[in-house]
């Protein structure tokens, strides 16, 4: 059997390096600054696997990280005023309603500040993340890549706390009467030129609100209302990892 050539040997080196990298998992690296304790959760879209960790508890300051397979594509949210009710673990923002502190495939009840992601693919490079507050507010958060390139590879941070100057018609009100949540318009409504359904069903038939541009124009990273993408949606290319930071 003839030996390898050198040039042989180099393509070889190549091609198992890309393949090696393109099944490295990503990192993710959640954060609570908030001064309360928070339980941040995390939901995997209908062709991801779940992650090992689908829900859990963060005091202030405390982090955890997480490995995320290739190709995961998901949100990720923290609920507050969390306790045990009978024996239930229940939250007044963001509750799965799983009873527990684990979600296990749920989602949270809105109003909640979301995170999503659609992590790339092997042979594909890119990276999609974007904050959403379609369904609404709960707490700030940034998102901060760590490495990557390209012109849209950037810190997306709504850093100001929504709950202070929510309109009344939105606001959630918690226990003591203060407002610990915002709801979108289409949440609070439920009518299709707010939640962009029926006749409204593009972006040309479902413009802006000015409930929609309370956010954005606090915010104008994050996703305001459902067709909101020109100037809410980020990429990443290279495999950075991922800071993702509560109340930052």
């Amino acid at each position: 059997m003839q030996p390898l050539g050198i040039l042989a040997l180099f393509f070889i080196l190549i091609l198992t390096t890309h393949c090696f990298k393109g099944s490295e998992s990503t990192k993710f690296i959640i954060k609570n600054q908030c001064s309360n304790t928070i339980w941040p959760a995390t939901l995997a879209g209908s062709d991801s696997l779940a992650l090992s960790s689908t829900g859990f508890e963060l005091t202030h300051g405390a982090s955890i990280s997480l490995n995320i397979p290739s190709g995961w594509s998901g949100r990720i949210w923290a609920r507050t005023f969390c306790s045990a009710v009978s024996g239930k673990f229940v939250c007044n923002t963001g509750d799965c309603g799983s009873g527990a502190i684990t979600c296990n495939g749920s989602g949270g009840a809105p109003p909640a500040s979301l995170i999503e992601f659609t992590l790339a693919r092997p042979n594909n490079n890119q990276d999609f993340f974007d904050i959403s507050f379609v369904d609404g507010f709960n707490l700030p958060v940034s998102v901060t890549p760590q490495g990557g390139s390209g012109n849209k590879c950037q810190l997306v941070s709504c850093p100001v706390d929504l709950n202070l100057r929510c309109p009344y018609s939105l606001a959630l009100k918690g226990d003591q009467g203060s407002v610990i949540g915002c709801k979108s318009a289409c949440v609070a409504f439920n009518q299709p030129q707010y939640c962009c359904t029926g006749p409204y069903g593009s972006p040309t038939t479902c413009p802006p609100t000015r409930y929609s541009n309370f956010f954005k124009k606090r915010c104008p990273k994050a996703y305001s209302y459902a067709y909101d993408d020109g100037t809410s949606t980020f990429t990443c290319s290279g495999g950075p990892n991922y800071l993702i930071t509560f109340c930052p």
